[in-house]
């Protein structure tokens, strides 16, 4: 380093100042400087949101169970027989109680919600939902999952009327991104 102080045009290390002098045309506000914005509220989940994490959590299931069976199949030198595929069933019914309300008591959310962007709205002074809140939310998703999503058609007709897993629950899920980093 030169020891001269000139903004660091001669030397090794570029001094680039935060805040400029008014005119010069390169000054960042402080964050103490801007007006005291609160950031909107989060907005209601759209149903192709929803989707998306239903689908994500059903991935992180699917792989597990298959990864659980391909162990079976290459243990025993044969594939399971109809007995084992349905205990197999079960275990991914098991799995996916634990990949859900563990997730949402201890975050507020589900690996497919992180990855879609929502969250069940917190309330105060909660980061997760009570285990109640989480079991009737489980159950309204395998609900509408056996249901083959029949609830779903209302949820698209309007966007704040929550699905069966949010009316059990009482907990909608909301949109946690800020705008324009929206998942797929």
């Amino acid at each position: 380093m030169s020891g001269r102080d000139d903004g660091g045009a001669s030397g090794d290390l570029l001094d680039l100042p935060l805040r400029g002098e008014r005119g010069d045309g390169f000054a960042l506000p402080l964050p103490s400087e801007g007006p005291n914005v609160d950031p909107p509220p989060p907005a209601a989940a759209p149903v192709s949101s929803r989707l998306v994490a239903a689908a994500s959590d059903g991935a992180v299931l699917v792989l597990v169970v298959a990864a659980a069976l391909l162990a079976a199949g290459a243990a025993r030198g044969r594939w399971p027989a109809s007995t084992g595929l349905s205990w197999a069933a079960g275990f991914a019914v098991y799995l996916s109680f634990f990949a859900t309300v563990v997730p949402l008591v201890l975050f507020g959310r589900t690996v497919g919600m992180a990855l879609a962007g929502l969250a069940a709205a917190p309330r105060a002074g909660s980061r997760g939902l009570s285990p109640r809140e989480s079991l009737l939310r489980w159950i309204g998703t395998v609900l509408t999952v056996l249901s083959l999503g029949l609830s779903l058609p209302f949820t698209r007709r309007d966007r704040q009327a929550p699905t069966l897993a949010d009316a059990l629950s009482g907990r909608p899920l909301l949109r946690t991104d800020p705008p324009g980093t929206e998942a797929p």
